[in-house]
């Protein structure tokens, strides 16, 4: 058989390849959630045992404002932006979150979120339910639903933490 025939069939045969398409997955439904997901409901000291089991780092508070906040998901969909951290009256920190809706950054063509109310509003998540991802911050002990449902927070209705404290928050490897 000559080169050329053999180049020809080579072809042939990644054609064929090609337009097969993509196959089936092996099983039918949604794939079970990983363990890292937020289960629906869980309570404080669930996301404090869970907070603890990740290896918590000391953080530079003035760090983490500017952060996206994003959901413990291969897809990583954008939450809010963290603007900051104030002092529980039990002694522990809430990161302060801003979610944008569709007159926040959205309208100017920035990274979108997730949330799809209109304007923006800030909420006071634990800090026991977010984790470091690199450069962001993951979403880790409440589902995307309850951050939504959390009350507005009123900036100076708490005692901010200073830029040059520290803190210790858990890390997360890539979910992907």
């Amino acid at each position: 058989m000559s080169a050329r025939a053999i180049r020809c069939a080579r072809g042939v045969v990644l054609l064929t390849l090609a337009l097969a398409g993509p196959g089936q997955a092996q099983t039918a439904g949604p794939s079970p959630a990983p363990d890292h997901m937020p289960k629906p409901g869980m309570t404080a000291p669930e996301m404090a045992g869970r907070a603890a089991g990740r290896f918590p780092q000391p953080v530079r508070v003035g760090d983490l404002p500017g952060r996206l906040l994003l959901q413990p998901e291969e897809s990583q969909p954008v939450l809010g932006r963290v603007t900051g951290l104030v002092r529980r009256n039990d002694g522990g920190a809430d990161v302060i979150v801003r979610l944008d809706g569709v007159l926040g950054l959205t309208w100017l063509g920035l990274q979108p979120v997730a949330w799809s109310g209109v304007g923006s509003r800030l909420v006071a998540v634990p800090a026991e339910a977010v984790a470091l991802l690199g450069e962001h911050v993951a979403l880790m002990g409440l589902t995307p639903e309850r951050l939504h449902a959390l009350p507005a927070f009123a900036p100076g209705s708490a005692t901010a933490v200073q830029p040059d404290e520290t803190l210790r928050l858990g890390i997360v490897r890539p979910f992907h």
